[in-house]
């Protein structure tokens, strides 16, 4: 199993065709997405909705993004991947601290920045930001049976990698 995560791409339309078309070519199983994407993607992402897993963010509750998508976008959500447990959240609520259930892997967005720590024997995962980086680079994960690793979005390479 094959999978990407995505998170705050704020209505960005351009990098997120480009994360699509990696998703569609690169032939992924699943799509993470970490919240805040707002009504224009998500109008993109919807016809991907059958491989979403969702999270809801800050924005996308201002926005009511929900309305306008197939898909799920709940506060908090659960899915498997590789026989580990993988829990979604987009960081405004709950943190590697304060999510309420136990967890092999956390993906969060909010932050804006892509990351790959180790939490007391657990995986902490940010896919950073397509349209509004804080620390310059657009970002995204992909997970595979073996690694983890953050690419960024623009010129395809690895930034970081950890092993499963």
């Amino acid at each position: 199993m094959k999978a990407m995560a995505l998170g705050d791409t704020h209505g960005d339309t351009i990098y997120l065709r480009m994360a699509l078309d990696i998703f569609e070519k690169e032939k992924f199983d699943r799509l993470y997405l970490t919240g805040d994407l707002l009504p224009d993607s998500a109008r993109l992402l919807d016809s991907f909705a059958d491989k979403i897993v969702a999270v809801s963010g800050n924005c996308d509750a201002y926005f009511q993004t929900e309305r306008y998508v197939h898909f799920p976008m709940p506060t908090i959500n659960y899915t498997g991947f590789n026989g580990k447990t993988v829990v979604l959240t987009h960081g405004h609520f709950y943190d590697a601290y304060s999510v309420p259930v136990d967890y092999d892997i956390l993906i969060l967005g909010h932050s804006h920045v892509g990351r790959l720590d180790n939490y007391a024997g657990k995986l902490v995962l940010n896919p950073g930001s397509l349209a509004q980086p804080r620390n310059g680079e657009r970002s995204f994960l992909k997970l595979t049976e073996k690694t983890i690793g953050l690419y960024s979005i623009e010129t395809g390479g690895l930034l970081r990698k950890v092993d499963l």
